[in-house]
């Protein structure tokens, strides 16, 4: 307790009691016993209060002996067993363990990591994937406020995170490497990575993209081949150099058949390379037939036809076929959408088609459309004609919300020539772009897309579209800002707009570097996730030889199942609901590529390069003892005294209040009891 606080308990006990002793014995007339209790009852109010007010306090400071925290990283991954530094990690790590002056000189906190950081008591160099990145940002979250060091075991590949080596100055602690297994740089060519799409369209090329890499001191000359279903599709010779050690290959394939497709990439090996495995992948690729087939019905000869056409099909995935109005309703069943130029009654046969099919449309009217007729074979569309033409400009509707337009502009595009007409239409529909005539923004629709919840169809009052397309080329020196305009119409028109309740989410490919589960989403008939459903795996090996089939587990809002007991080979799947006549399936291949197996020796410089950059260094096993001395002599890191105060007060408020309380109230209840007051 400070000197002055112990004053101030003094001063007022001494004022307290010079109180009661004027006011009980001094001023009084009689004394005797109950002046005695009255006294020491008033003392223990106002000394109370007194202390309340003085708020004494005890401080006790005491000192505690602060150490750097000292973690142990220890790499975990396959490619330590197989590049035979298992042994020499334990004998490192039990060396650093057993050190007695560097556990008293230092926090131990020992982990391992594979593709993520865990502490552990024991090694098993079974984890498929190294993530060395991943795992000094973990620990940099948890000890970066305090004072940290670490010691990092490590052959120094990695097969998955970010380029570790780059990190050093990102670090908030020094990090001192121990590089373990066999550093010496064999020859090595290796198809470092592969860039490929997950799907392609039938009859389409499709691009992959790969990269070739030469670990050695001389130039070496191979031979790279790309397979399709083991049909070779594509062979190029290399030619790698110390100076040149790394080739981009780019080329495209074409997707020739409907299906999963096995693309199998592999380079001749060179002489004395240890290690093959590296020299070949495998990548799948699903091939779909998803053309949008689109047919454009006119009884006129027209510039619009040729521009939507050109425009239409500069999407590989649209085809658009010219039909007379006279077509079958067999023909007019093989296209996914019509496109309606200026109908006149020469369209019933199509009308009669679209009334049984239902499919969306698009219309475009001119000074040749027959009015009266459109007007009675539309839903919820009519338009009073006057057979006066006029030019339209075009006001683009900047609240139009059904797609996204994107940059589409209509700036200097020439004015379209249509009809006057009132527009009454009568059914939901947004307006994608307004007219306007004679410098008047008028309230009638140029282009409006009208939806009835089940079909949706698409009018344009006006002809001469081709100028548009024209103008676009003019502004941009391309045609991308029309035929890109034309070509969203057409996906919103195609499409349903109706939500799949079963969806599913799974790879065609799963290795090592990839979760190896089959996720799914079901949903009521309002569309929320519906939690008590009962969804069924089954799995098919494309051979027949294996089957299998599992309840999904509810994980949050999805349902999941685990692949981690198929072995290698292909395999179909489908998943289920019970009591629904709902079910969805795909197919996809597991393959026992292990990315651990792809190196041949430790890297060393970018653990170097790691611990240069954080501070720390690099040290080989048989410095150890250097390492280990470094860092037990080092008097930054030794540990430090911090003085701890500890402050109590002597004084509990809710108690001193209550005994002041009773003290005042057995006062003045002994003083009324006597007749005092």
């Amino acid at each position: 307790m400070q000197t002055a606080t112990l004053l101030g308990v003094l001063l007022a006990a001494l004022f307290s009691l010079l109180i009661v002793l004027w006011q009980y014995f001094y001023k009084a007339k009689k004394r005797g016993r109950l002046n005695l209790i009255l006294a020491f009852l008033r003392f223990i109010s106002i000394f109370g209060v007194l202390l309340i007010l003085l708020n004494p306090k005890i401080s006790n400071v005491s000192y505690q002996v602060e150490k750097h925290n000292l973690l142990l990283l220890i790499d975990d991954s396959q490619s330590i067993k197989s590049g035979g530094a298992s042994e020499q990690i334990m004998t490192l790590s039990e060396q650093i363990l057993e050190d007695e002056a560097l556990t008293e000189r230092f926090t131990l906190r020992e982990f391992a990591f594979g593709s993520e950081l865990q502490s552990s008591d024991s090694l098993s160099f079974l984890a498929e994937v190294s993530d060395i990145s991943g795992a000094l940002s973990s620990a940099d979250n948890i000890f970066g406020r305090d004072k940290t060091l670490a010691i990092l075991i490590s052959d120094g590949n990695q097969t998955v995170g970010k380029a570790y080596e780059y990190m050093g100055n990102d670090l908030s602690y020094p990090v001192y490497s121990l590089v373990v297994g066999d550093t010496t740089r064999y020859a090595d060519l290796r198809i470092n990575q592969v860039n490929i799409n997950k799907y392609a369209f039938l009859k389409n090329r499709f691009p992959v993209e790969l990269f070739v890499m030469l670990q050695g001191n001389e130039a070496v000359d191979s031979r790279l081949r790309i397979r399709m279903d083991a049909k070779i599709v594509y062979s190029t010779d290399i030619r790698l150099t110390p100076q040149e050690n790394s080739k981009k290959i780019s080329t495209t394939l074409e997707a020739s058949e409907v299906g999963l497709r096995m693309i199998s990439i592999s380079v001749d090996s060179i002489p004395g390379e240890r290690n093959t495995m590296n020299n070949k992948r495998r990548i799948p690729i699903e091939v779909i037939d998803e053309k949008t087939r689109v047919g454009l019905i006119s009884d006129v000869l027209h510039p619009d036809l040729g521009a939507l056409i050109k425009a239409i099909e500069s999407n590989d995935q649209r085809s658009v076929s010219l039909l007379r109005p006279q077509a079958s309703a067999e023909d007019l069943s093989e296209f996914d959408i019509l496109i309606l130029y200026q109908p006149t009654p020469a369209f019933q046969s199509v009308y009669d088609f679209l009334k049984e099919s239902g499919l969306n449309t698009f219309t475009i009217t001119g000074p040749a459309t027959n009015w009266r007729y459109l007007n009675r074979m539309q839903k919820g569309l009519e338009i009073s004609n006057s057979n006066q033409t006029e030019e339209i400009l075009p006001v683009l509707n900047q609240t139009f919300d059904l797609f996204d337009l994107g940059d589409f502009s209509v700036e200097d595009f020439p004015p379209l020539i249509g009809s006057l007409g009132e527009i009454l239409i009568t059914q939901p529909y947004e307006s994608l772009i307004d007219q306007q005539i004679r410098g008047v923004n008028l309230q009638d629709p140029l282009l409006p897309i009208i939806s009835d919840g089940k079909e949706r169809h698409a009018y344009l009052f006006g002809e001469n579209i081709w100028k548009w397309r024209v103008q676009s080329y003019r502004n941009d020196e391309n045609f991308d800002n029309f035929d890109n305009f034309i070509n969203k119409i057409i996906l919103y028109l195609t499409s349903d707009g109706k939500r799949d309740r079963l969806s599913i989410e799974y790879e065609q490919l799963y290795s090592a570097v990839t979760e190896k589960k089959i996720k799914a989403t079901f949903t009521d008939e309002t569309y929320v996730i519906k939690k008590d459903a009962t969804l069924v795996l089954r799995i098919n090996s494309r051979d027949d030889e294996f089957s299998s089939e599992q309840t999904m587990l509810l994980s949050g809002n999805h349902y999941e199942a685990g692949l981690g007991n198929l072995k290698e080979g292909d395999f179909t799947f489908s998943v289920s609901v019970e009591g629904e006549n709902l079910q969805k399936g795909g197919r996809f291949t597991i393959e026992e590529f292990n990315l651990e197996q792809l190196f041949v020796s430790s890297d060393a410089d970018q653990l170097r390069e790691l611990s240069e950059g954080s501070g720390g260094h690099l040290y080989h096993p048989d410095q150890i003892e250097s390492m280990l001395n470094e860092l037990k002599e080092n008097p930054d890191l030794a540990p430090t005294q911090k003085s701890v105060e500890n402050v109590v007060s002597l004084i509990d408020f809710k108690i001193m209040f209550a005994i002041i309380i009773l003290a005042f109230t057995t006062e003045w209840l002994i003083r009324k009891y006597n007749g005092l007051i």
